[in-house]
């Protein structure tokens, strides 16, 4: 302990001391009068003796307890401080998980219940100088309450928060909780403490997807985890697509995993539109991370992970819905939903001025199930009205095949270029190149499936300039061939050679490629029926006919609306429910599935080893060394003291 005036406690000392002592020791002049009774005159002989100066002082309490008083008001007087271990105004960031593991069914309600009751209770222990904010998250993060002091409007926004259907993703939150975190004073006032950082307290599970992929400074990161429920079987992949030779027939994909510590055995029923299809029974063994190292000799040997394929004929459109037939701890991943159209028989546009081409062309697609095959000129291509190429906001073709031509006229569809490029940033044709060979050819993917270029002469070819996201098909020693250009709404096929200048057009794989382009364009990707998105992930909705906007059925019931032009693909980002959309027009309608289908999220059991950036998180410490000033403590001290010797003082009065 220090004191700031010592001197003014050392004179005030000198003076006020003596003054008090010596008024105990001085002889008080009493007035004489007539009193009716001697009975209290051995008391006044007392008094007198008691005044008597030079007289030896005897023990007086009242004199005791002014002496106390005097001492405290005199060591207020020399402003003492005292360096104290005490927990200061602190700021704390609260992040509250709420994501579709909260949604798990613990043995007293749901796991949010137990997340909302924990970071209940942290609030109520906040000191009165602290200051909080509340941030939920899921896929993305949302704060709910500033910086307050106020516990009351912290429990109002927690109280608010309802778990998603979302993934847990965290990375959206800390990069807030950081920068809300960082002290408000960048330099400190001469003297004073620099002003901490703010605490961050995560209410979780701890099976947050992305956790290692963040960094947070060591010690600012308290996990408060929740949770014990273990048991759940998932669904965590599912795909649909339709045979390339036969559109009628569908094969359905879907991977269940057993994250629980017991063996079980399911059935996973295939539905559409509400009738069911197929069942088929699994034996899924335990997780063997969740299984106890003495227990494990006992459990089924069967992988936890198994596949379920089904496969039906079906020329129509609808929703298949995958469905286990099990309760457990977690429903939301026991269902999977797709959307499928009815296939299609795709329709082609040539734009070539070679009849020749234009003829091989034709011929090589006779056998094929085409709808129409239309012809152009590159120069009619070029000055066709909007409605010979587009209706209601979509191409009228399902493939568009150029022949010498490069275009920026590029309505949304598929295309394959022969000897031209689509006019885009990053592409181009380069030099020809001559005298060089074929060197491979990707069999594996969807365009080239039975595609051949052995015993396959081209003259000559040209160099193209491809962006890094372009997937080389077939290969020369230093060049593509042929690549594939993703783009969204679009798929480029680019073969850097003019056919003509080929014999590839008399082989049967050259059919083959133009079957399997035809059909990978009116299928969408690769034939896969993407109307399915993961929660948090926007929906693209094609163009619709709308009078400017499009009404939104969410998988609740309720509805949306989102503003979207005439002609114009749309994109839905409310995508935090799992279930099917409903995306209405002035007369179109177009729906689309959200599943969970995330192993992480299936995954229940509480994480026991939780790290961020590849360390474990520690509790951060609020204590800080700080000065306090006393004085009000003795100033209190000396009322009190003076309280009790008027108390004393009147007792004996009054006795």
């Amino acid at each position: 302990m220090n004191f700031l005036t010592p001197g003014t406690a050392l004179i005030g000392a000198a003076i006020a001391v003596p003054l008090l002592l010596l008024l105990y020791f001085l002889k008080l002049r009493r007035v004489e009068a007539p009193i009716s009774s001697t009975l209290l005159w051995k008391r006044a002989v007392q008094d007198l003796q008691v005044n008597a100066p030079f007289q030896k002082l005897r023990r007086n309490l009242l004199l005791f307890l002014q002496l106390i008083v005097l001492a405290a008001i005199l060591l207020a007087l020399g402003s003492p401080m005292a360096k104290w271990l005490e927990s200061q105004g602190r700021k704390v960031i609260l992040l509250v998980d709420r994501s579709a593991s909260m949604k798990t069914m613990e043995a007293d309600g749901r796991r949010m219940e137990r997340v909302r009751r924990a970071a209940s209770d942290y609030i109520r222990g906040l000191r009165p100088r602290d200051e909080a904010m509340l941030i939920a998250f899921s896929g993305e993060a949302q704060v709910l309450c500033q910086f307050t002091r106020d516990p009351a409007q912290l429990q109002r926004a927690l109280e608010r928060i309802e778990p998603s259907d979302g993934l847990s993703k965290i990375s959206e939150a800390l990069q807030l909780a950081v920068a809300y975190s960082a002290p408000t004073r960048i330099e400190p006032l001469p003297g004073a403490e620099p002003a901490p950082s703010a605490q961050i307290a995560l209410f979780s599970d701890g099976r947050i997807a992305d956790a290692e992929a963040q960094v947070v400074q060591r010690g600012h990161l308290r996990l408060f985890r929740v949770g014990q429920a273990v048991d759940n079987v998932g669904i965590v992949a599912m795909d649909v697509r339709r045979t390339y030779e036969r559109p009628s027939e569908l094969t359905v994909f879907a991977q269940v995993e057993n994250f629980g510590r017991q063996p079980v055995k399911i059935d996973v029923r295939l539905r559409l539109d509400g009738r069911d299809l197929h069942v088929k029974e699994l034996n899924l063994g335990a997780a063997a991370a969740e299984t106890p190292a003495a227990s494990r000799s006992a459990i089924d040997a069967s992988p936890a992970a198994q596949a379920a394929v089904f496969q039906l004929n079906h020329d129509a459109g609808g929703v298949l819905e995958l469905r286990i037939d099990r309760p457990d701890a977690l429903e939301i991943d026991n269902v999977a939903r797709a959307m499928i159209d009815p296939p299609r028989r795709p329709s082609v546009l040539i734009v070539s001025d070679r009849s020749r081409v234009t003829q091989l062309l034709e011929r090589a697609m006779q056998g094929m199930s085409v709808e129409r095959i239309d012809r152009m000129g590159p120069e009619e291509y070029e000055q066709a009205p909007e409605d010979r190429l587009l209706a209601d906001g979509r191409a009228r073709y399902d493939a568009i095949i150029l022949d010498n031509h490069s275009t920026a006229r590029l309505p949304p569809t598929g295309y394959i270029f022969f000897n031209g490029v689509p006019l885009l940033p990053d592409v181009s044709m380069g030099d020809p190149i001559e005298n060089e060979r074929i060197v491979t050819w990707d069999q594996t993917h969807p365009l080239m499936r039975y595609v051949s270029f052995e015993n396959v002469a081209v003259a000559r070819w040209r160099a193209m300039k491809l962006p890094p996201y372009a997937v080389k098909l077939v290969e020369a020693e230093r060049s593509a061939v042929v690549a594939l250009l993703p783009t969204p709404g679009r798929q480029f096929v680019l073969c850097a050679f003019d056919l003509a200048e080929t014999d590839w057009w008399r082989k049967i794989p050259f059919v083959v490629f133009l079957f399997n382009s035809t059909r990978y364009f009116a299928a969408g990707e690769g034939g896969a029926l993407a109307h399915q998105v993961q929660p948090g992930v926007s929906i693209p909705v094609p163009p619709l006919r709308n009078d400017g906007s499009l009404s939104v059925v969410r998988p609740d019931g309720s509805t949306d609306r989102i503003d979207v032009a005439p002609g114009r693909i749309a994109a839905y980002v409310r995508t935090d429910q799992a279930g099917v959309y409903e995306f209405k027009g002035s007369n179109d309608t177009y729906r689309a599935a959200v599943n969970l289908l995330d192993r992480n999220e299936s995954r229940i059991a509480p994480n026991e080893s939780f790290a961020v950036g590849g360390e474990r998180v520690a509790q951060a410490g609020a204590e800080q060394s700080i000065n306090r000033p006393l004085w009000p403590y003795l100033i209190c001290a000396a009322i009190a003291v003076l309280l009790l010797e008027w108390w004393i003082y009147n007792r004996r009065v009054m006795l």
